[in-house]
Order: C-alpha cells, then sequence, then structure tokens
C-alpha cells in the first residue's frame, strides 16, 4: 500500500516525494496501533473507534514535534506524508457499490436518506454563516459532514470549494461528537420499541460515518438492523458525488462573481484617481484596469473532485466485470471495505496532525460556534431521519 503511493508520489513530482516512505512509515504506526487499541474488547463496547485514536495520537505528535523543531510547520519528511484528500479519497472509491444488494431495500433506503439530507444541508449550511457567523465555506463543509458521511463529506466538499485545510477542526468535532450518539441511539430505539429494520435505517441516516453506523446498529443487536443501516449508509454515501459536484460548480460561479465584483470596483478606483492625478502615468494605467480571470470550465476542473470519477468506475466494474458468484462478490467487498478503512484510519491521523494546540486556544470562540452548529444539526438530523425512518420501513 505505501509501496503505491510512494510510487505516486514520485510519478507526479511531489515536494520532497523521496521523504514519503519515512513519513509514511510513521503514519502507518500510528494507524496500526490506533487499530489495535480500537479492537480492543473494552475499548469497544465504549464505541472508542480508530477515528478517535488515530486523531489523538496523530494530534499529539503534531504538538510534540513543535518543542524540537522551530517553526509551528510540519517537517518536510512528515508534511509530505500528510495528505489527507488522498487517503479519503482512495478510501471512497474502494466502497464498492454492490447493486444487488441494494436492490431490494434501495426505495426505502432512498427515502430515508436523500429526501431530506439537501434541503437540510443548505438550511443548516445558512445557519451557519448568517446567524453564527461562521465563514461560509467551514460552514457548508460542517453541514455537509453532519448530514451526508462525516469526515468524507468534510474533504470532499473542502476540496470542492478549494480549502481543504479547513476541515480539520470540523472532522475532529464530529469524530467525538458521534461517540455519544453511537451510544445512545440504540438505547432510544430499544425504549420506543422501534423494529430492527426501522431502527437499522434510522442509524443509516443520521450517524456520520460507515464503522460508527455498523458500530451503533452492532450494539443494537440484531442483524436484519445492521443490514438495514449498512444499505441506507451506502445508498447515502452516494450523494457525496453529486454534492460535491454541485459545489464545486455554485462556489466556482460565486468566486468568479466576486472577482468580477472586485475587478469592476479596482476599475472604477482607477479612473476616480485618474480624475484626481492628471499625472498618473500611462503603464500605471494599464495595470490598473484589467486583471486576468481564469476560465469557468477551468477553474471548474480544478475544484471537480475527481473521486467522483473512480468511485464511478469502481462500481461499473464491480457489478459488471466481477464473477456473479455471491460468494466471490462478497470476499472482493470485503477486501476493498478493509483496505479502505485503511486509508480512512491513515486520513484521520493526517487531520491530527494538522491540529494544533496553540491555534486551537486562539479560537476557542471560533470552535465553540462549530459545536453548537454541529449540535444543533445533529439533533435536527435525529428527529427528521427517525421519523422517515418509521414511515418507510412502516408503512411503505
Amino acid at each position: 500500500m505505501g509501496g503505491i503511493l510512494w510510487t505516486s508520489m514520485a510519478v507526479t513530482r511531489v515536494n520532497h516525494w523521496r521523504l514519503y516512505g519515512f513519513g509514511y512509515t510513521f503514519l502507518f504506526c500510528i494507524a496500526l496501533l490506533s487499530k489495535v487499541l480500537a479492537s480492543n474488547v473494552a475499548l469497544h463496547k465504549a464505541s472508542l473507534g480508530d477515528s478517535i485514536w488515530a486523531i489523538l495520537f496523530g494530534c499529539m505528535a503534531r504538538n510534540t514535534l513543535g518543542f524540537f523543531y522551530p517553526t509551528s510547520a510540519l517537517p518536510p519528511w512528515l508534511k509530505v506524508s500528510q495528505q489527507t484528500e488522498l487517503y479519503i479519497a482512495t478510501s471512497l472509491v474502494l466502497l464498492c457499490i454492490d447493486i444487488s444488494v441494494l436492490r431490494p431495500l434501495a426505495p426505502r433506503a432512498l427515502f430515508v436518506s436523500w429526501l431530506d439530507t439537501p434541503t437540510l444541508f443548505m438550511v443548516v449550511a445558512m445557519v451557519g454563516w448568517r446567524w453564527l457567523n461562521i465563514d461560509r465555506q467551514t460552514a457548508i463543509i460542517m453541514s455537509g459532514a453532519t448530514f451526508i458521511c462525516g469526515s468524507s463529506a468534510a474533504i470532499a466538499l473542502g476540496a470542492s470549494m478549494g480549502v481543504p485545510y479547513k476541515t480539520e477542526m470540523p472532522i475532529a468535532i464530529i469524530s467525538i461528537f458521534t461517540i455519544p450518539s453511537i451510544i445512545a441511539l440504540p438505547s432510544i430505539a430499544k425504549q420506543l420499541n422501534l423494529s430492527a429494520t426501522v431502527s437499522g435505517a434510522w442509524f443509516g441516516g443520521c450517524v456520520d460515518s460507515t464503522g460508527a453506523v455498523i458500530a451503533s446498529a452492532s450494539i443494537y443487536g440484531e442483524k436484519e438492523a445492521i443490514n438495514t443501516a449498512a444499505v441506507v449508509k451506502m445508498v447515502q454515501n452516494v450523494l457525496i458525488g453529486p454534492i460535491s459536484v454541485i459545489v464545486a460548480w455554485a462556489w466556482t460561479h460565486y468566486e468568479l462573481q466576486s472577482a468580477y465584483k472586485e475587478e469592476q470596483a479596482n476599475r472604477r478606483n482607477a479612473r476616480e484617481e485618474e480624475a484626481r492625478e492628471e499625472d498618473v502615468s500611462a503603464d500605471t494605467q494599464t495595470r490598473a484596469k484589467t486583471r486576468p480571470r481564469e476560465r469557468v470550465h477551468v477553474l471548474l476542473w480544478k475544484r471537480f473532485p475527481k473521486f467522483v470519477l473512480g468511485f464511478i468506475i469502481t462500481a461499473v466494474l464491480f457489478n459488471t466485470v466481477l464473477s456473479t458468484d455471491p460468494t466471490t462478490r462478497q470476499l472482493v467487498n470485503d477486501f476493498c471495505f478493509y483496505v479502505s478503512e485503511w486509508f480512512s484510519t491513515l486520513s484521520f491521523v493526517s487531520i491530527g496532525l494538522g491540529l494544533q494546540f496553540n491555534d486551537m486556544k486562539q479560537n476557542m470562540s471560533h470552535l465553540g460556534k462549530l459545536c453548537t452548529l454541529y449540535l444543533t444539526a445533529q439533533l435536527i438530523d435525529i428527529a427528521v431521519t427517525g421519523g422517515l425512518a418509521y414511515t418507510a420501513f412502516t408503512y411503505l
């Protein structure tokens, strides 16, 4: 796995690619330790998954290195291995969607996971930037991560808007606050006497990541709940692609319009200055008049989430080329999911490496706003998804 990544770094000539092996080994050791701890029986029962440990150890490593390196930046051998977007994109591409598994529950799963998600995503994002004064990009990332699928959606949306560095804090918040949901929702479902299918659909629609969904359904304790939760989550994961593309297109147009308005304002200011100062040189006038702007299709392609193409190709190959034998398909699916989870854990380590205690101390008020937005969004998601799950798996 590391050798393939190292080769890709060499081919694309990433800065300091020769040092990637050292950094990757460091990340892999942290990921391995995180998975070992997550597999501990007592910690597993407490729902302390590998994502929590990976972020925690990554954060500890980042702040410990601060004592040895005078600057706040990561050393080159570690910075080159902090490829959060690459790891999570690879993880998403390897999520093979098996149409034969989805088909029986697909209509109801679509009802639960697609009916409310786009609307709530837009509404909560607007609440974040208009009422809580969170910048637009971070509000969109936090809302998407809450309503779609946690860290995967956060990183995809961050890449779509060209701000992958703004995903670290939202992902850390989501990873921590997901733990109470994993534990509490199965208990609430039993208290309300919800059926296994309704409970599974509820978990699949409102718990953030695929691993957390399976953990929550496992605590509930019925195979039917686990299967339903997994299908609903898979259907919801498909939303990452179209929403990322739409956000990339919308944000590209927003940026170009903002740049155009700024350019017009600069031209007006230049003309006013020319009127006041007649001795302005011709060269200065020329520079003030125009500023090159990227074409829409060029900027959109830069922001386009390339993992969507890989996701589609993988799904097509899995459902057309692979043998129809159920055992073979299950083995391939399990292997892909296993590798996907490793890449996901590596991405959480990378996220932890981006968290600095000094930055968090200086931005406590921003951190509080993000927590408020997430908790509000999560409570809304739990209530609305619960109602949709009950309706879909009781009356449809």
